[in-house]
């Protein structure tokens, strides 16, 4: 057994056919297959299995290739350490939600660097589910997922179908953003027939289960909501909300100094089931580093300062 092979057990899991897996290696089929079958023999045990769906792992194979994943993620860090001749370099890689709060944790984690050091930077905003793929095929170390309160059993269930951990960061209920100039930005109240003639913003690649922020269906089966703009990136978002006030959005509580940058406003709205989680995640077994803890820790304290200031407007 070496770690090529275990490069070849985990591609295999990932594509889920012996073929595609060659390809992906720029190997042919017959040498992939006997380099598996070499190191289940190694092993004593099976793998793999072939089945109407393509090659699944075993339970034990499922196991064994948990190890692999991690030796793999072990030698990948320590070769990044040396690549420099020693010098080392800062890598890091995540997959989260687009969140205002979690960019400028992100931003934050950045600035405190050692400005000498080499860097390898992959942060990725995307939905759930494909923040989940991410860290499940060690394409990213860590990802934050979100979702509705009412789907915890659903996606719990799920990460631990992908061997994949958790801890929650954030449970919170959405708030409305839209611009100062927005006809509501100063209304007493705000309800969900009030926003109805206006138009909602949100993201198109939305591919879990949810429901509907105005308290009725999944979005694309909300007749009531006629006027909507699906965008796919975060900043767009901000140019459509200062420069066409009557447009809002929902959004995760924000740090003020981005509501201030782009002369927004956020406001609380009595919406049935909208009660959100964001949960960190990462790979089974996996150790987290110097950099990980950082990143967590600046979340963490974003999330607490928006908090803090948001107890204080109470009390006000």
């Amino acid at each position: 057994m070496n770690l090529q092979h275990l490069k070849y057990a985990v591609e295999v899991e990932r594509t889920g056919s012996i073929t595609q897996a060659a390809e992906n290696l720029y190997m042919g089929q017959p040498n992939l297959s006997k380099a598996i079958k070499e190191l289940e023999s190694s092993l004593g045990i099976v793998i793999f299995k072939r089945t109407s769906k393509g090659v699944l792992p075993t339970s034990q194979g499922q196991e064994f290739l948990q190890y692999a994943k991690s030796i793999l993620d072990q030698v990948e860090r320590m070769e990044d350490l040396y690549r420099f001749g020693g010098e080392g370099r800062l890598v890091f890689s995540a997959a989260v939600p687009r969140a205002s709060y979690i960019a400028q944790a992100f931003v934050r984690f950045l600035e405190k660097r050692d400005k000498t050091q080499r860097i390898d930077i992959n942060f990725k905003e995307t939905n759930s589910t494909d923040a989940i793929h991410s860290v499940a095929e060690r394409e990213s170390k860590l990802g934050v997922i979100r979702y509705q309160a009412i789907h915890e059993n659903y996606f719990q269930n799920l990460l631990a179908d992908k061997s994949i951990d958790s801890r929650p960061l954030w449970e919170f209920t959405y708030r409305v953003l839209f611009s100062k100039r927005h006809p509501l930005a100063q209304a007493a109240s705000i309800t969900p027939d009030d926003l109805q003639q206006y138009v909602e913003i949100l993201h198109g690649d939305v591919t879990v289960p949810s429901l509907s922020v105005m308290g009725r269906t999944h979005p694309e089966e909300d007749r009531h909501a006629t006027k909507k703009i699906r965008i796919y990136e975060r900043g767009s978002q901000f140019d459509l909300l200062c420069q066409l006030p009557e447009t809002f959005m929902w959004v995760s509580p924000m740090p003020q100094e981005q509501l201030d940058r782009y002369g927004l406003v956020q406001r609380r709205c009595d919406v049935i089931d909208l009660r959100m989680k964001d949960v960190l995640i990462y790979p089974d077994r996996y150790r987290f580093n110097a950099l990980d803890e950082a990143f967590v820790q600046q979340i963490e304290q974003v999330r607490d300062e928006i908090l803090q200031r948001e107890a204080a407007e109470k009390t006000e």
